[in-house]
């Protein structure tokens, strides 16, 4: 949609665009293309849209997937969707409370994200679907460029946070491109990023009772604090540093994936 037809949609339907909700419209057909050629939809697949909006990707997505799933919480716009989509499986709500660890668990193993995420709820619902026991196979989300940095982030950087470990541990993070506010309505106050994530095949693996999450968190809790101390509380910690690789006095910011995973597992034992 351009942005005269994005105007004269929303002035047709009596709405009037939600900050709360995070209502910024897409209005580049440029940008619309080059998020469905990332996501590259086959016909045997299952997508998820979160928060279509007026549906500027919806209609590709809908043509192209053997099912889609878009969930909105605005109850105009899902009104609308129903009617321009007959067909189209629809949930309306708020996706951080639909997309529980126990609904995620029943999609099948070869669906895909596809979504202008609300920035309101991005770093959840990524959270949501990273920690999540079935992931996608793909992602390609439009989210804040912050949030984007936070995700291709490399040891050592500021922005590297407990977020990108936990999703460079199960994907690949690929920023394809920065998207000016100039293309939604209205303009958000910022830049957005176009970020793909591909689920890796191979990496090395978590052993059973390993706290990766825990450690994780603890020492990005405290970032400026050094591991050593803050895992204290785990016997065999100064060992699992020198198994890692890792100097004593390193911090959370310092470790590769590879070394958390490696200092998870030998606390684990």
């Amino acid at each position: 949609m351009t942005l005269t037809e994005v105007r004269h949609l929303i002035a047709e339907l009596g709405l009037r665009p939600s900050k709360a909700l995070g209502q910024n419209f897409l209005t580049d057909q440029n940008i619309r293309d080059l998020i469905l050629r990332h996501a590259d939809v086959r016909p045997d697949e299952t997508v998820i849209e979160i928060g279509p909006g007026l549906g500027a990707l919806t209609e590709d997505l809908f043509k192209q997937a053997r099912r889609l799933i878009a969930i909105e919480k605005d109850p105009r716009l899902a009104d609308y969707l129903q009617q321009r989509f007959p067909g189209l499986e629809l949930i309306e709500g708020d996706a951080v409370k639909i997309l529980s660890p126990s609904t995620i668990y029943h999609l099948p193993s070869t669906f895909k994200v596809v979504s202008n995420l609300p920035y309101s709820i991005s770093t959840p619902i990524l959270e949501c679907f990273v920690e999540g026991t079935n992931k996608p196979r793909m992602m390609v989300l439009t989210i804040q460029r912050e949030v984007a940095l936070r995700l291709a982030a490399t040891p050592r950087h500021k922005d590297y946070s407990a977020l990108t470990v936990f999703t460079q541990l199960y994907y690949h993070v690929t920023i394809v491109h920065v998207v000016s506010p100039h293309c939604f309505y209205p303009e958000p106050r910022v830049d957005s990023a176009i970020i793909v994530l591909d689920r890796r095949d191979t990496r090395m693996k978590l052993e059973k009772n390993a706290p990766f999450h825990e450690i994780v968190r603890i020492g990005f809790n405290q970032r400026r604090k050094m591991l050593r101390k803050l895992l204290a509380n785990y016997g065999g910690v100064a060992e699992g540093l020198r198994v890692a690789g890792v100097s004593p006095t390193a911090r959370a910011e310092e470790l590769s994936i590879e070394q958390w995973i490696t200092l998870a597992n030998a606390l684990s034992r």
